[in-house]
Parts: structure tokens; C-alpha cells; sequence
């Protein structure tokens, strides 16, 4: 995991930390959007980790909490990479 993190830090640096997250609705459909990404330390475990900025009242995070998973596309050029999984929220309204 630690060679696609590399290219999650090379290409979130080309493209200004841009990223797009998606995760998805109840009826199954994908919600995207584009955010400000990156790698930094997990709060917990303080392992490197794909973090992302989500402001507090916005539908991505609601359905962050509800369905606990996304995946997040990074991009310069021609060349990505996409990081999927589990979510931890880390913020004010979260433990």
C-alpha cells in the first residue's frame, strides 16, 4: 500500500490537492464531488492515510456516515489512481 500512497501524494501535489470522492445514495445511485485530498496521518493510528476536507451540513458527509465507505480518485494528466474502502470521520460532530 505504500507505493500507492507515493502516487496518491505525487498526483494530489500536481493537481493542487484536488481529488473526486464518491459514495453512494440509498437507491444505490453514486454522489460525487470534488474535494481537497491528500495523505496524512491517520488520528488513530497514525498511519499514513487518504484524508479529505467535508464541511459539516454537506449531503457527501451524510452519506459518508451512513454508508461508512467511499472512493476517492486522484488525477494529473492521464495518469490516476483511486483508493477505495472503509471511512473514519474525524471532526467535531465525530468521536
Amino acid at each position: 500500500m505504500t507505493a500507492d500512497l507515493a502516487l496518491v501524494r505525487r498526483l494530489a501535489a500536481a493537481d493542487h490537492g484536488l481529488a473526486v470522492v464518491t459514495t453512494t445514495r440509498s437507491d444505490g445511485s453514486v454522489h460525487a464531488s470534488v474535494v481537497n485530498a491528500g495523505v496524512l496521518d491517520d488520528p488513530v493510528t497514525n498511519r499514513p492515510a487518504v484524508g479529505l476536507v467535508a464541511g459539516g451540513s454537506t449531503v457527501k458527509l451524510r452519506l459518508l456516515r451512513r454508508n461508512g465507505r467511499a472512493t476517492v480518485v486522484f488525477r494529473a494528466g492521464w495518469e490516476w489512481v483511486a483508493v477505495d474502502g472503509p471511512v473514519r470521520l474525524v471532526g467535531p460532530a465525530d468521536l
